[in-house]
């Protein structure tokens, strides 16, 4: 087998160097006092990975994630941010809603698919998101707080607008496959 990022021959998904290249990300805390813990920073093989997963359908970081952080999350509804219609017709695939799906498979939490995006958005991932976040619609639902599944996570607009449009009060924390550091004002908590 080979190795999903780098190529090497590998009896895994991964290789030995690869796998010591998946960093922890620390949790953040975003304006508001959102709490966001994701799985991965940001860079080398979790990058690569987070790639292979938006572009062209590998789904094995997802896995990884819910390894990671099933365990941490309490028992809530997972909200995944879904990908603008355009981009999930033309990649073949919602992340963020992959990795709800891998999440709910380990901590029994359910999906709850709320938030709508519009059909094209201008967004592309590492972006400045600050003046582009698109607008979400909400299907209105009954539970009083979820969690929020993103991919990744930069400056934290996406994550905060879909707060707003949920209602801030819902919304226990959320959670990320990477998360960008030292690109935002974000603290870490």
């Amino acid at each position: 087998m080979l190795c999903l990022t780098c190529h090497a021959v590998t009896r895994g998904s991964l290789c030995a160097a690869c796998v010591r290249g998946l960093h922890p990300a620390p949790d953040r805390l975003l304006p508001g006092g959102l709490r966001v813990v994701a799985s991965f920073a940001h860079e080398d093989t979790a990058r690569g990975l987070m790639h292979l997963m938006k572009y062209q359908g590998v789904v094995t970081l997802a896995e990884m994630i819910s390894d990671r952080l099933a365990e941490r999350l309490p028992p809530l509804p997972l909200v995944p941010i879904p990908r603008a219609v355009s981009r999930r017709i033309r990649y073949g695939i919602d992340p963020a809603l992959v990795i709800a799906h891998a999440l709910a498979a380990r901590s029994g939490s359910p999906v709850l698919r709320v938030l709508r995006r519009p059909w094209h958005s201008t967004q592309r991932a590492g972006g400045d998101h600050r003046h582009a976040v698109s607008r979400f619609g909400v299907t209105p639902f009954e539970n009083p707080s979820v969690i929020l599944v993103d991919d990744v996570v930069t400056t934290g607009a996406t994550l905060l607008a879909a707060m707003a449009a949920l209602g801030p009060e819902r919304v226990a924390m959320a959670v990320a496959a990477n998360s960008a550091l030292g690109v935002s004002t974000l603290s870490p908590s």
